[in-house]
């Protein structure tokens, strides 16, 4: 499984250089791709770029950040869920020019009907250099340049279905466009010497940006001459806003769709608690990804909360780098025998995919002593997948897609296994919770975000774990 990506875009009121803040502001998406990393600026001597593979303090190096000047910039740091990982090429921001205009587009998400547009316009005679679906973006808006800005979005808009929270540098101004179903977070704020785009208001804080709000689905921002300015695109009345950017993508810090990602998560966990029915000794987190609700769930439980996995934090995540998972995990883990000595354990994490890494990380304390490992997961089973930015193919990699609880329990070798139930996340989620895709528990898709044949086969699975979920009396 693989997750989407972070942009940012900043704007110097002053018209200073913007590049060591412009990638500081970056370097707090780390989170959200590992893959590779670019920007694109304008400044007096014009446009430049440069993008690389590696971690953002890998590419972005000293000397390089010494040779970049732009008082204008947009920057992206890339998982791909689309496209080769290892072509150059789809390293964003993807630059064009065209009548003289330079133009770069960093975008996150996945535009689900990408190969029925990029086949549509290929027949036409439109040239990709690229992988990428988020060159469709770029592409199309050079195809209307002589229209308005919101006249391209909308057109853009008509065309493509799925995510994009999209920033495009067009010269000295930058545009910031939201899906109409709101999949993607994208939020905006300024202060006296910048105004900063970016996925995740920890990046804004990163600056000195204290205040921000959210960017509306089909909303355009159009950032030019020091000023803001923004316009209504398009308008549906259903979000789609992703719910996994709350349980899992978005840092603990953030505060994402108007939620505090750290206490939406220490609630998930509570939850979780108030149906145990084990006779659980201590409460042990996956680190890092299971920490906020195991807090929660230790402390509606009364139990420790004890770490008896610390990671090593110079392994990448497996979540991201799926390869040799099993070595990576002992590399990665490392375990503190006499806590978990003996142990009636809760062990805690935010999500289920294929299992593999939780399958390692019970036989591991096992290893070490534990009693009994009973796995807790602080969200629904993951049983379909999804087009919208998180890399989940086929339903077939997915453990919960066509296993029972009792034959999941017996797959990963746990003693018992227990999922948040659906009722009980939107219940986390509060007076909000209509305004999520759930599609990746559910299989229910917005008839608006997929092509009409994906919907309709999609719609013929009924995963068998479903049925099974319980939950407590608060529903």
């Amino acid at each position: 499984m693989r997750e989407h990506c972070g942009i940012v875009g900043l704007y110097s009121k002053k018209k200073d250089n913007v590049v060591q803040n412009l990638v500081k502001a970056l370097f707090a998406l780390q989170h959200r791709g590992q893959e590779g990393a670019g920007i694109s600026l304008w400044g007096n001597a014009g446009f430049s770029s440069y993008k690389n593979f590696g971690l953002i303090n890998e590419v972005f190096k000293k000397e390089i950040v010494e040779s970049l000047h732009g008082f204008i910039g947009i920057a992206h740091t890339r998982y791909s869920t689309e496209g080769e990982s290892k072509n150059i090429y789809n390293i964003q921001p993807l630059t064009a020019t065209f009548r003289k205009r330079h133009v770069a587009v960093a975008h996150n998400g996945t535009i689900s009907n990408f190969h029925e547009v990029k086949k549509e316009m290929e027949d036409e005679g439109t040239p990709f250099f690229s992988t990428s679906d988020s060159e469709l973006i770029l592409t199309l808006f050079t195809q209307y340049f002589d229209h308005p800005y919101v006249e391209r979005f909308a057109r853009i808009t008509e065309k493509l279905q799925g995510a994009y929270s999209v920033l495009i540098q067009e010269d000295d101004v930058i545009l910031a466009y939201r899906d109409p179903l709101g999949f993607r977070p994208l939020v905006i704020g300024e202060n006296d010497n910048y105004i900063a785009i970016a996925s995740e208001t920890v990046s804004l804080l990163q600056i000195g940006i204290q205040t921000w709000k959210e960017i509306k689905p089909g909303e355009l921002v159009i950032i030019k001459n020091g000023f803001i300015s923004s316009q209504q695109v398009t308008q549906t009345s259903k979000k789609e806003q992703c719910i996994f950017e709350l349980i899992y993508f978005s840092r603990p810090d953030s505060v994402t769709f108007g939620h505090n990602v750290y206490f939406f998560r220490k609630l998930t966990g509570k939850l979780l608690a108030k149906r145990e029915d084990h006779n659980i000794e201590i409460v042990v987190p996956v680190p890092d990804s299971g920490i906020p609700a195991a807090l929660g769930y230790a402390e509606e439980l009364g139990k420790p909360l004890e770490f008896g996995l610390i990671r090593s934090h110079y392994v990448g995540r497996s979540f991201i780098e799926p390869q040799e998972r099993e070595n990576k995990v002992k590399m990665k883990l490392l375990p503190i025998k006499e806590v978990l000595q003996g142990k009636k354990i809760a062990l805690i994490d935010d999500s289920l995919v294929r299992g593999t890494t939780s399958k390692e990380i019970i036989r591991l304390l096992r290893e070490n002593g534990a009693r009994e490992v009973h796995f807790r997961l602080a969200s629904p089973p993951i049983t379909s997948p999804c087009f919208f930015g998180i890399d989940i193919p086929t339903r077939e990699e997915l453990m919960a897609s066509s296993r029972t609880l009792r034959e999941i329990t017996h797959e990963i070798e746990a003693d018992s296994v227990r999922y948040l139930s659906i009722e009980e996340l939107r219940y986390a989620v509060g007076d909000d919770k209509d305004n999520f895709c759930y599609a990746c528990f559910t299989g229910h898709y917005n008839p608006a975000s997929l092509p009409e044949a994906r919907i309709a086969q999609l719609s013929k699975i009924k995963p068998i774990i479903l049925s099974e979920l319980k939950t407590n009396k608060l529903f």
